[in-house]
This record gives C-alpha cells, sequence and structure tokens, in this order.
C-alpha cells in the first residue's frame, strides 16, 4: 500500500473553480481520490469535471448564503476529508474599513467553513480517520501593512484548525492548515493589480524560489489529506519559497 495515494477517498472542495481549489481537485484525481468541487463559477466547474471524470462531482453554490451551505451539506454522502479554498482578498488600511467590506471577507473566509463543518459533523457525514485542510496565509502570522481583514480571517482559521484537531480527534479526524505566501493565482493578481511592476518585482525577489504555483499549494494539501501525515494534527505548514525565513 501507498500511504502518499488517495484510493477510495472522496474530497469536499470548496474554491474549485480556480486557483488552489482547481488545482487541489486534480491533484486528488491524480493520487486516485475523488472530489465534491464546491464553487460559484458553473462553467469553471463543469470544465473541471471534463478534464478530471464524471466519476467526480460539483454542487454550485455561494458560501457567502446560509442556505447553500446547507444545500452543500444536504446533497453530500459521507466524505473522508475537507479543503476549504475559497477565500477573498482585498487590500484595505485601517481607516477604509467598512462594516460591508468585513461582513464580506469573514463570511467567505472563515464563517462558511466555520458552519460548514459544523453541519457536516452535525448530520454525520464525514467518516472517521477524515482529513481536513483549511487554506490559511502567512498574512494571518505576520503584520502586513493594508491586510488587516484579511489576516484576521486568516488567523482564524489556523486558531479554530487547533481547536478541532483536539475536538474532533476522538474520531481519528485530523485538522491542519498551509499557510502559502504569495502565489500566482486570479485572486492574487487582482489583489495587486493596483501596484506597478517594478513593487511586483522587487517583492519576488523577497522569496527565494520566487512566487508560488497552485500546483506547489495543491500537492502538499494532498500530502496532507493522505494517511501518510496520519501523526500530524493541529499543524500549520507555511509555503512561501523560504520568504518569511530570511531576514
Amino acid at each position: 500500500m501507498n500511504p502518499f495515494d488517495l484510493l477510495g477517498k472522496k474530497i469536499l472542495v470548496t474554491g474549485a473553480s480556480s486557483g488552489i481549489g482547481f488545482e487541489t481537485c486534480r491533484a486528488i484525481v491524480r493520487q486516485g481520490g475523488t472530489f465534491i468541487a464546491v464553487a460559484r463559477r458553473v462553467d469553471f466547474l463543469e470544465k473541471l469535471i471534463e478534464e478530471c471524470g464524471n466519476q467526480n462531482s460539483f454542487i454550485a453554490a455561494d458560501l457567502s448564503q446560509m442556505d447553500d451551505i446547507k444545500a452543500i451539506v444536504d446533497a453530500i454522502e459521507n466524505i473522508d476529508g475537507i479543503v476549504h479554498s475559497a477565500g477573498i482578498v482585498s487590500l484595505a488600511p485601517v481607516k477604509f474599513y467598512s462594516e460591508q467590506l468585513m461582513n464580506e471577507m469573514r463570511s467567505i473566509n472563515f464563517d462558511s467553513i466555520t458552519y460548514l463543518v459544523n453541519l457536516i459533523f452535525k448530520k454525520k457525514k464525514i467518516n472517521k480517520g477524515s482529513s481536513i485542510v483549511l487554506v490559511s496565509s502567512v498574512a494571518g502570522l505576520f503584520g502586513m501593512k493594508g491586510n488587516g481583514i484579511y489576516a484576521a480571517t486568516k488567523g482564524a482559521l489556523i486558531a479554530i484548525s487547533k481547536v478541532w484537531a483536539n475536538e474532533f480527534a476522538v474520531s481519528k479526524t485530523r485538522v491542519n492548515c498551509v499557510s502559502p505566501g504569495m502565489v500566482k493565482t486570479e485572486i492574487t493578481s487582482k489583489s495587486i493589480e493596483n501596484l506597478s511592476l517594478e513593487v511586483i518585482q522587487e517583492d519576488e525577489k523577497k522569496y527565494p524560489l520566487g512566487y508560488g504555483t497552485p500546483e506547489q499549494v495543491a500537492d502538499p494539501i494532498v500530502f496532507l489529506l493522505s494517511d501518510a501525515s496520519s501523526w500530524i494534527t493541529g499543524q500549520n505548514l507555511v509555503l512561501d519559497g523560504g520568504r518569511t525565513s530570511t531576514i
């Protein structure tokens, strides 16, 4: 047996229509598993299923809506893991905070997975020995200007993952986070579109291995989903090409 494979495992993946979530779904299939992809953009989800095969499925849903979250839980059968990759980012210094911005970012980045996990466990739709991986960010660990609300939601994921790791240990369900640095995705491209090319190039120089790709985050996620990480829980794996380990 290969402890790194996902044979027989079905994983629920949020934010699956692009970026890290999309690549995580592809990586799950490469390791022999299947996925249930969750996102709003149906055309992207259909393209994902077309590429990865009809043994997989998708649910079109808006994670900012409680009714959609309930519908996801009602629609699924028992799963072996969850990856929460859905997220939004918006740079805003403290004087530009607003109730709308705070609610919008918190509802997708943090509230949605909290409600989703709550309902999945309440309805006993996750198998014993499962694995949950939350996609946080180095922003939740280090103070970067303009990132306050985003950082708060990502830091909250790290905090609650440790609590869940403790609570779910009785069923051998593991909970971990990954915290990427700058990854070349659609969402990060939009967040830095107001910055000059020179500023971006200077920032990338601070990454010894350069900016990351979605694939470089997806593969460690799959490791945490697999039995190869069966003694790892309550941890936060930083994936930043060495950015936060340098002076």
